[in-house]
């Protein structure tokens, strides 16, 4: 017998013992591999062996899960259906308009009818947040159990998402429309008297609210169906092809965040709030249509998308089969109950329900906080409990506290979102020539520091002999430069980042390395959205307690040592994991030794 063959007869038997417990292997260093989704190989020191992966079912362990991918640069094909992508991006940049239209726009709206008030924009925001980190976990797990039916599952979500974002602009355009509600509504709905409230804006408000947390849910489900299952399959296992197709849709995010706030903007300033709605609902339902057949023709064009659906259906009928026994004994019992019975028992089924909907979110939150790559998720949720961007808190303190124009605060916004395009194409080709893990490395240092002198500019304003402050909203060139440039330069390591743990993520989650658990994938996949709402509300935490514009810096200084923990968070306990080491000690070495001579 080889070497080769008695050490990986070695290996299995150790990851047999250790099978049993998973908490072990999450804690333990795997052997060093080069992975791809499709094949794996594993080198040893005296001979190579390798095994080609043909059904995700033959990872029966937990154990085969190898957390050491992206140590090594990108590799595969980059080739791609052109006429497939340019439909897919097409599709997922109206996605992507809509959807941050409405985000922009319903704040707007109810902040020019509740006048006076900011409430009901921050109940919207508060109730539509925790509502995505409640239900986030039950849309992918809807996508698992039809994963067998991609196609029509991504258009019920699409035309889900469409039809409430219509009907909340049938209600806004009702309000506007109605002089009388459009009263009632002022003064937090107080009425222009400012006397006790009135209860027909904010029924419509809380109709608005419900359909907000059904337009998050549908856009976490159109996200994990596109941006991470459908790019992950469509990559076909080369890590080449996801970083490009992460890369287009994370620009076209970009993008679209940027320009569809000024398109909302130039709505309302030219026709005013009535006939932006109109419009809003219009593109909305053109789009809509478009989508619901672009998305047919990217299926087609990529017939990877159907072999996957096979694969799932074989996962479906094996789960079938071994469910067989225990679900004929129970049926008897069952049929026997009669029609009456079971309806007095509906009470009860529902808070079985319920219960089980619980327990099983419990049992996807235990399997995905063992997995290693859990921490890369950690990571970036810390980013999103950051103040310093451009949002309405930021843009709020400057308008308060400084002289800054309109225009030159835009001209800022516009610079961030164009360093951070230019994040997206760093990613690519850091990747390419030092890996997955060392990129995420860099990239969130590269967010870190220029973020110090950023937090520095808002605690030194002023000049330092006026003791009456009253020159602290005319900032000097060198505090105006190191808060912008700061700020900016960030934007290349947060979106850098973003597209590593992207691509990280894709991997860890697909079905080679879940192996048993691969019809999870989206359950789990989705519970990064929840991670991150929860971060997004301490954001919001920060502010809420910090609530004068003079305390915008306590927050600023929270979020500086929220990106800090990230950093360290990934490099200590992920990428020292990883790779072994932190920093490379060879070339200082080399340099000593040559020193010595």
């Amino acid at each position: 017998m080889s070497t080769a063959t008695t050490t990986l007869a070695f290996e299995q038997r150790k990851a047999e013992r250790i099978s049993t417990d998973f908490g072990d292997v999450a804690l333990q260093p795997l052997p060093r591999f080069e992975r791809s989704p499709i094949r794996v190989t594993e080198t040893h020191q005296h001979g190579r062996a390798s095994s080609e992966m043909q059904e995700p079912e033959v990872l029966g362990a937990e154990q085969d899960r190898d957390e050491s991918f992206g140590a090594t640069p990108a590799s595969g094909p980059s080739d791609l259906d052109a006429r497939g992508t340019l439909l897919l991006a097409v599709q997922h940049a109206t996605l992507s308009w809509g959807y941050r239209s409405a985000e922009f726009a319903y704040p707007l709206m109810m902040v020019q009818l509740f006048t006076n008030t900011l409430l009901p924009a921050s109940i919207y925001g508060f109730v539509t947040t925790a509502g995505a980190i409640l239900f986030s976990n039950n849309v992918g797990r809807l996508i698992d159990t039809y994963a067998h039916l991609k196609l029509r599952t991504l258009r019920a979500m699409i035309l889900s998402q469409k039809l409430l974002v219509g009907a909340s602009y049938g209600l806004f355009l009702i309000l506007f429309s109605s002089t009388s509600l459009r009263m009632e509504a002022e003064n937090g709905g107080k009425g222009p008297q400012d006397a006790r409230a009135n209860a027909r804006p904010w029924v419509f408000f809380a109709a608005i609210t419900l359909l907000g947390i059904g337009v998050m849910l549908s856009n976490v489900g159109v996200s994990v169906g596109v941006e991470r299952e459908w790019v992950t399959i469509i990559s076909d296992g080369s890590s080449a092809r996801l970083t490009r197709l992460n890369a287009i849709m994370r620009r076209i995010d970009l993008i679209s965040k940027l320009v569809s706030p000024l398109f909302v903007s130039a709505l309302t300033s030219t026709m005013g709030y009535t006939l932006a709605a109109v419009v809003l609902f219009s593109v909305n339902a053109v789009t809509g249509i478009f989508e619901l057949i672009f998305v047919g023709t990217v299926y087609r064009r990529f017939p990877s998308l159907a072999n996957d659906e096979k694969v799932a259906i074989a996962r479906r009928q094996t789960a079938a089969e071994a469910s067989t026994d225990s679900s004929a004994c129970r049926e008897p019992s069952l049929s026997a109950q009669g029609t009456k019975a079971r309806l007095a028992k509906l009470t009860s089924l529902l808070v079985a329900s319920v219960v089980e909907d619980v327990k099983q979110q419990y049992h996807d939150w235990k399997l995905f906080v063992r997995l290693p790559i859990f921490l890369t998720s950690l990571c970036i949720s810390l980013l999103y409990m950051s103040v310093l961007s451009f949002d309405p808190t930021f843009i709020a303190y400057l308008k308060s506290e400084t002289l800054y124009s309109d225009a030159f605060i835009a001209g800022m916004r516009a610079v961030g979102v164009v360093t951070g395009l230019m994040g997206t194409f760093a990613m690519p080709l850091l990747e390419k020539r030092i890996g997955l893990v060392r990129t995420g490395s860099y990239s969130l240092f590269a967010e870190l520091i220029p973020l110090v002198p950023a937090v520095v500019s808002l605690w030194i304003t002023g000049s330092p002999s006026d003791r009456f402050g009253l020159s602290d909203k005319r900032r000097s060139n060198w505090n105006t430069g190191l808060l912008f440039s700061g700020l900016a330069l960030s934007r290349i390591g947060l979106w850098a980042f973003d597209l590593t743990q992207l691509a990280m993520i894709q991997t860890a989650l697909s079905p080679e390395q879940l192996g048993p658990d691969a019809g999870r994938k989206n359950a789990l996949m989705a519970l990064q959205f929840s991670l991150q709402n929860v971060f997004d509300l301490g954001h919001y935490g920060l502010t809420l307690g910090w609530n004068k514009p003079q305390e915008f810096k306590y927050a600023a200084t929270v979020s500086l040592v929220a990106v800090g923990a990230a950093t360290t968070l990934y490099l200590v306990f992920y990428a020292r994991r990883v790779r072994g080491h932190i920093v490379h000690l060879e070339g200082l070495q080399r340099l000593l030794s040559r020193k010595e001579r």
